[in-house]
């Protein structure tokens, strides 16, 4: 418990530290993820011409911490009839397949960032 001014102060610093320190570790781990999982989707995406592995990309979110993969562009419209297949063609999968084969290393990833990132605020 605080008992003087300056005791306050410094709890107080501390306090706010702490989540800026955790939100700049969580991007970087979220942004190496989502590296990693494009890395991983290029690897498993069919190739023909090579449109499809070339626009797969990542692709800020909808907020600071939110990253999102996008695959198809101009050249590569066809990127969601591959993945999910059409009437005539069966699906070959790149997308969701690399993200749940990653999904588990992903959690741990964060999830030890965030936690190392408190440690450090904290100074434990």
């Amino acid at each position: 418990m605080a008992r003087s001014s300056d005791q306050l102060r410094r709890l107080s610093r501390r306090f706010e530290a702490v989540p800026k320190a955790v939100k700049a570790a969580v991007d970087k781990a979220v942004q190496q993820c989502a590296e990693e999982l494009v890395a991983l989707a290029i690897t498993l995406a069919p190739e023909d011409r090579g449109d499809l592995k070339a626009s797969i990309r990542v692709a800020a979110g909808e907020h600071d911490l939110a990253r999102k993969i996008v695959a198809g562009d101009a050249d590569a419209f066809y990127a969601r009839w591959i993945e999910f297949g059409t009437v005539d063609q069966p699906a070959q999968a790149f997308l969701f397949p690399a993200y749940r084969l990653l999904r588990e290393k992903f959690k741990r990833r964060i999830d030890r960032a965030a936690r190392k990132a408190i440690k450090e605020g904290w100074g434990l």
